[in-house]
């Protein structure tokens, strides 16, 4: 678990992690947040379709450790009924390289595995053909309490099919990834000039050259003018620099636009006066701030998370 709060930012061990979480939770007199998720589009079957989450981690978690983290991921079928060591809340580990300090690393999860039990707060249904899968035990991202400014954050593990966030607006970082419809982009910035890399099975066409060709894979290049701001429209419309045929997708899609006076990259939803029909989507790649009405996907389901001010309410479960 020490690797876990590495990945999500918490700069301290999960020892101090517990201690500060039972401290906060057992104070009297407290006017904190809770975040209720809730499943509101999926394909797989859920037992239920509401879940609370408060400072000290989800009610009814599978895991059961109070550390104020929610892990999501799948869990093997034939490993249901396994014995779990626990200690404190926390799950023993023989192994503390077992996850890597960029993602967890399924290879050595698997050679690990009858060591090392890790077990998911929210567990993912499982599919008939997706059983055989290597997706199994290992957290695909979590969401966590920050007790410091009393927020709740998100990141993906880099361990799944991804956790993906919808953006209205969004502050391109290096190599992000975008989805749109059926449709993958990978966003690359060298100085003044930004680097589109689109994943589909589209035919794809690019207003500057005006050439069309199916390929599964397509890079995109185009020159930033410094001085002045740049957009670079997305979209099914033949007014568009980078036309994909996807009939998921609006018009504009969305935009990469270059603000010359901040000198920053946005991606933007939409044609900068409507939103996109099914929104537009970035892999959650850094801890991210949840607001209300904060909408993510994730393994066949679309989430939709709000905020609740309960007072004293999860103290008082925490102590049933």
């Amino acid at each position: 678990m020490d690797d876990i709060l590495q990945l999500l930012n918490i700069r301290m061990s999960y020892k101090e992690r517990l201690m500060q979480i039972n401290n906060f939770i057992n104070q009297g007199n407290l006017n904190y947040i809770e975040l209720n998720l809730t499943v509101i589009s999926t394909t797989l079957n859920y037992v239920q379709n509401s879940y609370t989450i408060g400072p000290g981690g989800m009610e009814n978690s599978k895991r059961g450790a109070k550390d104020g983290i929610v892990l999501f991921g799948y869990e093997r079928k034939n490993n249901r009924n396994r014995d779990n060591k626990e200690s404190n809340g926390e799950i023993t580990s023989t192994d503390n390289n077992l996850y890597s300090k960029t993602k967890l690393n399924s290879d050595t999860f698997n050679e690990e595995y009858n060591k090392n039990i890790l077990i998911n707060d929210f567990v993912f249904p499982i599919e008939e053909k997706e059983d055989n899968l290597n997706i199994y035990d290992i957290p695909n991202f979590a969401i966590y309490y920050n007790v410091e400014d009393g927020n709740y954050y998100i990141k993906d593990f880099n361990t799944g099919v991804g956790a993906l966030m919808k953006i209205k607006k969004y502050v391109i970082e290096e190599n992000t990834l975008i989805n749109i419809g059926s449709n993958y982009l990978v966003v690359y910035i060298e100085r003044h000039k930004i680097i589109i890399k689109i994943f589909n099975n589209s035919i794809l066409e690019s207003r500057n050259t005006g050439d069309k060709n199916t390929m599964k894979c397509e890079l995109k290049e185009f020159e930033i003018q410094p001085g002045k701001d740049n957009f670079i429209y997305i979209g099914r419309s033949q007014n568009c620099d980078v036309i994909i045929e996807d009939m998921m997708l609006s018009k504009v899609q969305c935009n990469i636009e270059y603000n010359s006076r901040e000198k920053r990259f946005y991606l933007n939803d939409g044609d900068g006066k409507k939103e996109s029909t099914n929104g537009t989507w970035v892999f959650i790649l850094n801890p991210t701030k949840i607001t209300n009405n904060f909408m993510f996907k994730a393994e066949h389901t679309l989430f939709v998370a709000n905020l609740i001010n309960n007072r004293n309410s999860f103290n008082k479960k925490i102590k049933k």
